[in-house]
């Protein structure tokens, strides 16, 4: 199966107008006219500026109809598209939990993680008392010459 990004956006479009919208109860209801980018279009987006790597709004709303505009063709303002993602918070943790879970890394058999050392103990005795000693490694590299503690190689095995 090749996924690329109009499949994801889909898919997730869909979930949220079937599944995940309804079983939150985060139908819009009142007076007014309904907005014209729904909650579900607007959690799409904002999914969209993530896996884009736009993390200024201004140039993601800038970009958007030229990356995404065919399936989206209604678009907000910059403090519209602000007001509007602060106020789906629950809906965008929602959104995140689904594609958390159905994208191919979480459900594979062998996972890799990033084993980038950081800067976690800056003294001996420090790095000693953490919960990583023993499994993790103590000293300088020729890349980073500050004394860092790390895992220098990590892999999971989930069954």
């Amino acid at each position: 199966m090749i996924a690329d990004l109009d499949t994801l956006l889909t898919a997730l479009y869909v979930e949220l107008t079937d599944q995940i919208i309804p079983a939150l109860g985060f139908a819009r209801s009142g007076p007014g006219r309904p907005p014209e980018v729904t909650d579900a279009e607007l959690v799409c987006l904002a999914v969209a500026q993530v896996l884009l790597r736009y993390d200024d709004e201004r140039h993601w709303l800038r970009a958007a109809p030229r990356l995404v505009g065919h399936l989206f063709p209604r678009m907000l303002s910059q403090s519209e598209y602000n007001d509007r993602i602060k106020a789906t918070a629950p809906l965008m943790e929602a959104a995140l939990r689904w594609l958390a879970d159905h994208t191919p890394g979480s459900a594979e058999l062998l996972r890799l993680m990033d084993a980038t050392p950081v800067p976690c103990g800056q003294s001996v005795i420090t790095a000693r008392r953490s919960n990583l000693f023993g499994y993790a490694g103590y000293g300088a590299t020729a890349t980073a010459p500050a004394i860092r503690a790390g895992i220098g190689e990590a892999s999971s095995c989930s069954s």
